[in-house]
């Protein structure tokens, strides 16, 4: 019989060492900390030619600490909107230097409805701001003009 023998194991790669996260106020991180919550609308006005038109709605948006944001609300009245303006729900990609979320994925309230709405594709953006009063959210159309304003306050 033949004496078994071993070496000691070690690790197969070496641990990387990585530097600390970027928390400056211009950071993702210092963005998704200012982010995290639940947010109430407190004003939303559509914007035509320059000029702003303000809507009755109610809306709540919220931001968990895994990138997840969900904005659901309703216009009362007869204007009509595009229902993607205040009801948007998926994971975000925050960018801190242009000011914007893009959501990379979209999903419906329902089980039967779990699909990408043609209106509301991964690469819809939401342009941000974040003030004394709380937060300013825009949409803008493709030619770069701002198309609807949403007045945020902060509410946890």
């Amino acid at each position: 019989m033949l004496p078994l023998s071993a070496c000691e194991s070690a690790p197969r790669v070496r641990p990387v060492k990585m530097g600390d996260v970027d928390t400056g106020a211009t950071s993702v991180e210092a963005v998704r900390r200012q982010l995290k919550g639940t947010w109430e609308l407190v004003t939303l006005e559509l914007v035509s030619d320059g000029r702003k038109t303000p809507l009755t709605a109610s809306g709540r948006l919220q931001y968990d600490e895994f990138g997840n944001m969900s904005m659901k609300g309703t216009v009362t009245g007869t204007q009509q909107i595009d229902d993607g303006l205040l009801n948007i729900t998926g994971q975000v990609a925050i960018d801190p230097v242009a000011h914007t979320i893009r959501f990379r994925a979209i999903s419906a309230d329902t089980a039967d409805e779990r699909r990408i709405d043609p209106k509301l594709d991964a690469a819809h953006v939401r342009y941000y701001e974040f003030t004394p009063a709380g937060l300013t959210t825009s949409l803008k159309d493709a030619a770069g003009a701002t198309t609807a304003v949403a007045t945020w306050k902060k509410v946890d």
